[in-house]
């Protein structure tokens, strides 16, 4: 009787041994036959070869590649010697012994000291790298530079991710009181507008950090600052506070670019240490440097949040806090610190139960587990797969089931930020804090999942994009930006140093001479003994020094609406439409025309062309005259056509013998009458390939208010606008063009959010 073999079950575990032996005579009969066809010879056929190692078959060089591949030194063969000479192994293979390390503290160096990224090897296959601030940096995609329109559709369609570990943080502490009064010392504003909830820990805030010496000291850089939340355990206890004296014992991360964390430290330990001098009754507050311990990744882009519920899955007791924040993400607030503990986004399966004694992030000096080793998953998904096809033995004990050292771990405790949003709103900002052993177990998952890497190049596009300042590339108060623009300069003149004399271009100072804002409307009475301007510049990061800076020069009256006291766009219409307004402001004309301030203050604007132009990094912003605006504003569809002449613009700028440029006066009256006055430079030019392309950049407030005061004076009311006109012209060109310029803290309160 014939069997139904729909009826048969297949054995729920096939033994691989038991199989083959059962099929030994079919694969002896198979052997013989081919080596019969071959005359046993199984040889590769010489033309269907591929250059590979195994050409070269001598046995001494093999045996010698192989002590080489595994560290063994050659032996010394001669009989009389006693010694045996040792030999490093070649550079490769130390290479790559080093660049797969995962040292629980510190970054890795290369051979004169400058640091290396987690991420080093992965960047370097795909990135320009360039050294930066002590780092080997991605500078972007290989390349001319260009790429900003596929920029901007991974921003509007996807998500990019940078790696920002050069970023590091200083830990304050102490009581809480004598923390504050170490911050109202060194950071300005202080304190935030929403004080309450920064000192709670659930939201972040910004500032700048200056020295401590005096109240209007040099400033050092834009900084980011946290406290530790709040928190007590089950029983009521107090978990991580503790009480000294009635005061409450709190820690406080400041987040620090690479570029001044040194002199940022430095500052911040004087004053620490100067404040224990000054009052013996106030307890030390301790000053420690986190450098190394933390890494720091970005993730931006319309579907970055979708990216990171993808990725990021905490463990049970909070997994329904994060999906609540990313699926309701425009009511989570800007600036919200959301602290985590997050499976490893590695492992194919997630545990929700964990160890309750793990270490959180903010006790880094306790000591951080590592993650779980790559090879150790590898054998692991390995396992699983064998096990999907039955081809393990289960009543076999588990000896071959891989182990993981007891330093390791598979959750990861992260702090993630919640940034203020791009420019329409629709691209979101999210910033991952986390060991610095977990950089790459998290970077391998985004860039898998769809997440496009950038470097250095794509970040300032996006920050321009964006309308946020980039550091230090836009604040030239500090004295990394001097440093940056020396740098970029010295690689440029390097690049034009190996071109004929007759393709070489003509020179421009990339760092901008900002003194020359001074001549303009005859503000220095000696054009020629310009004031030093690293002592005299204020640059305004918000409503408060910008309305500090008018009481100071008592004109508090001038055309300038600081965000604090118009926070409403509708009391600005009504002042804008106010036929008396002009008779309240003072006459600017006179106070610049007799030389009186002494200093020059700048703040963020914001440039849109007027119908045509493309608006360069570094380029000038010119004061118009209302001829000129006439000029484009007529209807007319002729082509404007502003230029000086061609000698004026190659000798506009002069380098002087100490390496520093000074503005050259024209005093032909042709190129004088040509001649517009800077008020300011472009700091961010265009990105090309945007829809609505803004560049920014820095100029003198007063000189803004006296352009507007002109403008104001000679339209009708209906015609008034709260945009200032102003000329542009980029350093190697000779055309002036028409842009619309808006002052950014008119628009907002605070200037300090930075990429």
């Amino acid at each position: 009787m014939a069997t139904d073999r729909s009826k048969i079950i297949p054995p729920p575990d096939l033994v691989v041994q038991k199989f083959t032996e059962s099929r030994a005579p079919e694969l002896e009969s198979l052997y013989s036959t081919i080596a019969t066809r071959l005359n046993n010879n199984f040889k590769s056929q010489r033309n269907k070869r591929r250059r590979t190692t195994s050409y070269d078959n001598q046995a001494s060089k093999t045996r010698f590649r192989k002590k080489q591949k595994f560290g063994v030194s050659n032996q010394n063969n001669d009989v009389n010697s006693e010694k045996q000479v040792k030999k490093a192994p070649p550079r490769h293979i130390r290479r790559r012994k080093e660049l797969n390390e995962n040292p629980k503290n510190g970054f890795c160096t290369s051979g004169n000291g400058t640091k290396r990224l987690r991420t080093h090897v992965w960047y370097a296959k795909r990135f320009t790298m360039i050294t930066r601030w002590g780092f080997h940096l991605p500078l972007g995609l290989h390349g001319r530079g260009r790429g900003s329109r596929a920029l901007l559709k991974w921003l509007k369609n996807g998500t990019v991710v940078h790696d920002a570990s050069y970023y590091s943080a200083v830990q304050l502490e102490g009581s809480q009181d004598s923390i504050l009064s170490i911050l109202s010392i060194v950071m300005s504003p202080f304190p935030p507008s929403d004080a309450e909830n920064v000192i709670s820990g659930g939201i972040y805030a910004t500032s700048m950090l200056h020295h401590s010496e005096t109240p209007n000291s040099h400033t050092i850089a834009p900084v980011i600052y946290m406290w530790r939340p709040n928190q007590k355990s089950i029983d009521e206890s107090e978990d991580h506070l503790k009480v000294n004296k009635g005061q409450t014992f709190r820690q406080l991360w400041i987040w620090i670019h690479a570029a001044a964390l040194t002199e940022a430290y430095n500052a911040l330990k004087n004053a620490c240490e100067s404040q224990g001098k000054v009052n013996e009754d106030v307890d030390l507050v301790k000053c420690i440097s986190l450098e190394g311990q933390f890494g720091t990744l970005e993730v931006m882009g319309s579907k970055a949040s979708h990216l990171l519920h993808k990725i990021l899955n905490p463990v049970s007791i909070m997994s329904s806090r994060i999906t609540s924040i990313m699926e309701n993400e425009d009511d989570t607030s800007c600036c919200e610190v959301i602290p985590l503990v997050v499976n490893d986004p590695r492992v194919l399966t997630n545990n929700t139960e964990f160890d309750s004694s793990y270490t959180e992030l903010w006790d880094a000096n306790k000591g951080l587990f590592s993650p779980v080793e790559e090879s150790v998953l590898c054998m692991e998904k390995h396992h699983q797969r064998l096990l999907s096809f039955c081809l393990t033995n289960k009543t076999s004990n588990d000896n071959n089931t891989p182990t993981t050292k007891m330093e390791s771990s598979r959750f990861c405790p992260i702090i993630l930020l919640k940034r203020n949003n791009l420019k329409d709103h629709s691209i979101t900002r999210w910033t991952i804090i986390l060991p610095l052993t977990w950089v790459k177990a998290f970077w391998i998952p985004l860039i898998s999942n769809g997440a496009q890497a950038i470097g250095l190049r794509e970040r300032s596009w996006v920050s321009c994009e964006a309308g946020i300042p980039n550091f230090p590339s836009e604040f030239p108060e500090c004295d990394p930006y001097t440093s940056l623009k020396e740098a970029e300069a010295s690689t440029i003149d390097e690049q034009a140093s190996l071109r004929p004399v007759s393709m070489k271009p003509f020179d421009i100072p990339i760092l901008p001479p900002w003194n020359c804002i001074q001549l303009a409307y005859g503000s220095n009475p000696n054009p020629n003994e310009p004031i030093p301007l690293q002592s005299n510049m204020v640059v305004a990061r918000s409503a408060r020094m910008l309305t500090g800076f008018l009481n100071t020069i008592n004109d508090n009256h001038l055309l300038l609406f600081p965000h604090d006291k118009i926070k409403n766009t509708s009391i600005l219409s009504k002042i804008i439409k106010d036929e008396k307004i002009l008779d309240q402001v003072p006459n600017t004309s006179t106070f610049l025309e007799n030389g009186s301030r002494k200093k020059l203050c700048f703040v963020r604007v914001v440039l849109r062309a007027y119908k045509e132009g493309v608006i360069e990094d570094g380029a000038l912003v010119c004061a118009p005259s209302m001829d000129d605006i006439k000029l484009w504003t007529s209807g007319s569809n002729k082509k404007v056509d502003l230029q000086i002449p061609q000698s004026v613009m190659a000798n506009y700028f002069v380098k002087e013998d100490s390496g520093k440029w000074k503005l050259q006066v024209p005093e032909d009256p042709a190129a004088m009458e040509s001649n517009r006055w800077p008020i300011g430079f472009v700091t961010s030019g265009f990105v090309r390939g945007s829809k609505k392309p803004v560049a920014g950049g820095l100029c003198d407030a007063v000189l803004l208010a006296h352009i507007r005061h002109e403008q104001w004076s000679c339209v009708s009311l209906k015609k008034r606008k709260k945009e200032v006109y102003v000329l542009t012209r980029n350093l190697r060109s000779t055309s002036y063009r028409l842009a619309l310029l808006s002052i950014v803290l008119e628009q907002q309160e605070e200037d300090l959010d930075h990429i």
